[in-house]
């Protein structure tokens, strides 16, 4: 994607979300009351999140998706967390092109992920748990798509963490 427009999107994200400059943006999309998905979302917030916020990295998670458990109350006990929920937004392309990562943590489900095909697609550099990338082929994602062992919750936060040449 042009440069410009990915700088356009960011801003637009910091801006909505009254974000600092220096955050790293996170980005986690899916229906969420498709069950392998949730799941994913709790391995997120219940995990990842928790490794992340201790090694104190400088980070956003925003969550996109709509169908979101009522018990889950719009993830209002994360928002000192470093995580939004930003439900079902009108315009995704803006998220993809103004993230910096695409966060996979999915264990389960069959089939071809369009969420994360549709990430990379972007040129949005993503880590996804083995099942999540599943039939992606690495030989095309060149350097953009970070495989995690499924379960191995340190090694994807690591992952998150590493500096890119983004």
């Amino acid at each position: 994607p042009d440069p410009k427009l990915v700088q356009q999107c960011r801003k637009k994200l910091i801006n909505t979300y009254k974000l600092p400059e220096n955050k790293k943006i996170l980005l986690f999309n899916g229906t969420l009351s498709y069950e392998p998905n949730l799941r994913a979302l709790d391995v997120l917030t219940g995990k990842i999140n928790k490794i992340l916020m201790q090694a104190k990295y400088n980070y956003t998670i925003i969550i996109c998706g709509k169908g979101l458990p009522e018990s889950y109350k719009n993830l209002e006990n994360f928002k000192d967390k470093n995580i939004i929920y930003a439900g079902f937004v009108d315009d995704i392309n803006t998220y993809f092109m103004g993230s910096d990562i695409f966060l996979n943590p999915v264990i389960e489900g069959g089939g071809i992920k369009t969420k994360l095909v549709e990430a990379l697609g972007y040129g949005l550099e993503c880590i996804s748990t083995e099942t999540g990338a599943i039939g992606i082929p690495i030989e095309i994602t060149g350097t953009r798509l970070i495989k995690i062992k499924d379960g191995d919750w340190d090694a994807f936060a690591r992952a998150i963490m590493q500096p890119t040449g983004t």
